[in-house]
């Protein structure tokens, strides 16, 4: 009997790693311009009090007026020495 199976060929397989110079690496340079981006809004508003002319040259004029205390000389008596320590309980 004949042989019907295909004869064998040789194969070669080629496997390119080569990422090439340049391409790639997009990604990161578009996250760095985003963190530029917050870090020079982030400065405005933290260092840039006036830039756009807003809060310039009014006065704040706060005014506090209390009562005259008189320190040496208060309403509230002390008791007298030499009595009870505890006051006495009022009588019902």
């Amino acid at each position: 009997m004949s042989d019907l199976r295909e004869p064998e060929r040789e194969r070669t397989v080629i496997v390119n790693n080569d990422r090439g110079s340049g391409g790639g690496g997009g990604g990161s340079w578009l996250i760095a311009g985003i963190l530029i981006v917050v870090v020079v809004i982030g400065a405005f508003f933290v260092f840039g009090d006036g830039l756009l002319g807003g809060g310039g040259g009014s006065d704040t004029n706060i005014s506090v007026d209390a009562p005259d205390v008189n320190v040496e000389t208060p309403d509230v008596e002390a008791p007298a020495a030499g009595g009870d320590a505890a006051p006495a309980a009022p009588a019902n």
